[in-house]
């Protein structure tokens, strides 16, 4: 589930193509490896039939819930993994981090339904008290609510930090938060818990962040890539987040 705080500001929310970092890279004391450009990973919208008013319902339905405070409600409607990853304190701390700047929420003013191949995405317009903004609600194939993306206010650079040092306290639910909502349905907390520790065996233990530098899109390439450097106890390891132009993390190279 996505507790991030991302804002929304296009109409369109890109969906079809992304591409997905997989490359690790190690640095020594003396020497960087150079990486290669990835492959893209291309996601085609369903050609199935998509039952959208009911995804509409339950898309509003969590949003109520979330409005009422009902968060115990709001874990029954989850995907049994993503149940057992997020507390019903947890979600009652993010959404309260959010309605302090938005206040809370008044309508939902409009939806668009978006099929995939691997989810059905719905993004709800959502009218606050001082604000207008978006969440997006992504479902399984089996209509379980698998991601929902809040509004942010972060900067790139912000979620990189919060993600790398969300991991290293052991919050994957968190960190998962800020992948994009086409990602979630392939990257669930159990995955990153799973590939975090492989990278500490590999590597030792983590201390710190070193340094993270963002590398802007061009004005024909809107896409942001963040190198965040973090400190082991083996030595330096490079992490690579990509950006949309929504701050949504449509690759990084975190997981395999």
């Amino acid at each position: 589930m996505n507790w991030s705080l991302t804002s929304l500001k296009r109409k369109g929310l890109p969906l079809l193509v992304f591409t997905l970092m997989t490359t690790m890279s190690n640095l020594t004391a003396n020497a960087q490896v150079k990486l290669s450009p990835p492959p893209p990973v291309k996601l085609v919208q369903s050609a199935d039939n998509v039952d959208e008013e009911g995804l509409k319902k339950k898309a509003a339905q969590v949003i109520q819930l979330l409005n009422d405070q009902n968060y115990d409600q709001v874990r029954r409607l989850l995907s049994r993994d993503l149940a057992i990853q997020l507390t019903a304190d947890q979600i009652s701390e993010i959404w309260n981090n959010l309605i302090e700047l938005t206040g809370p929420v008044n309508k939902i003013v409009g939806y668009r339904v978006i099929p995939t191949i691997n989810a059905d995405i719905v993004v709800v317009k959502t009218a606050f008290n001082d604000t207008t903004d978006e969440f997006v609600v992504t479902f399984n194939k089996s209509g379980q609510v698998v991601g929902v993306d809040f509004p942010n206010v972060a900067s790139v650079e912000e979620i990189a930090q919060i993600v790398i040092n969300s991991v290293a306290v052991n919050d994957f639910t968190r960190a998962r938060g800020y992948l994009h909502s086409s990602l979630k349905t392939e990257i669930l907390p159990t995955r990153l818990q799973r590939a975090w520790q492989e990278i500490q065996q590999e590597n030792g233990l983590f201390e710190r962040i070193e340094n993270i530098e963002v590398r802007p899109g061009s004005s024909v390439d809107s896409v942001d890539i963040v190198v965040v450097e973090a400190k082991f106890q083996k030595g330096i390891r490079q992490f690579f987040f990509i950006f949309d132009d929504n701050r949504r993390i449509v690759g990084v190279n975190l997981v395999q």
